[in-house]
């Protein structure tokens, strides 16, 4: 029995140095550093090296929470959705289109100038007729406000349409780069 242990501690203490031989080449200091950082030190083989991979590991923690205060700071989009939706509904019911029969909003986009388009030329139709009264309604369309404003409200519109359309397009780029650069870092 006693020799049975014995051959169970020879095969485990010609293991143990290979692995400590690795790690006793570097700094202990540097060992610790690695480990806090979740580098294993068995595949750190100089301590260049070793510095080398705290100072890039450093960087990308620094980096990543960098980002991650951007995002809690900033907010998840510069456009009110509640209040977009309410001018969409508004300019709608003046333009003659129903807008919760669209469900893209570049499609409403798409709509909505063409309805523009509609109200401004009734509304010239109706200044262009004697005595009409400007709440007239031509062609199916209820002619109340100026087109100046109803071209203003679409502008408005579309540009915020324009900018939740670009803030999608940057995270979908941000979140390309951060799988690009981890698949570069796992060596993938």
């Amino acid at each position: 029995m006693v020799s049975s242990i014995s051959g169970i501690s020879s095969k485990f203490t010609t293991a143990v140095p290979a692995i400590s031989f690795a790690c006793n080449q570097l700094d202990p200091e540097l060992v610790k550093k690695l480990l806090e950082l979740g580098i294993d030190p068995a595949k750190v083989t100089s301590n260049e090296q070793a510095k080398t991979l705290i100072v890039q590991k450093e960087k990308e923690v620094k980096s990543q929470q960098g980002q991650q205060v951007q995002l809690e700071q900033k907010p998840s989009s510069t456009v009110d959705m509640r209040q977009l939706k309410d001018d969409i509904g508004d300019l709608g019911k003046k333009i003659g289109i129903n807008p919760d029969t669209i469900k893209d909003l570049s499609k409403i986009v798409d709509a909505y100038q063409v309805g523009v388009s509609n109200y401004v030329e009734a509304a010239k139709k109706s200044a262009g007729v004697q005595g009409v009264d400007n709440a007239k309604k031509i062609s199916n369309i209820d002619i109340k406000e100026k087109p100046e404003n109803i071209q203003e409200a679409f502008v408005s519109i579309r540009d915020r349409v324009n900018t939740i359309k670009n803030e999608k397009k940057a995270a979908f780029q941000g979140q390309d780069m951060l799988a690009m650069l981890n698949k570069l870092q796992l060596g993938l």
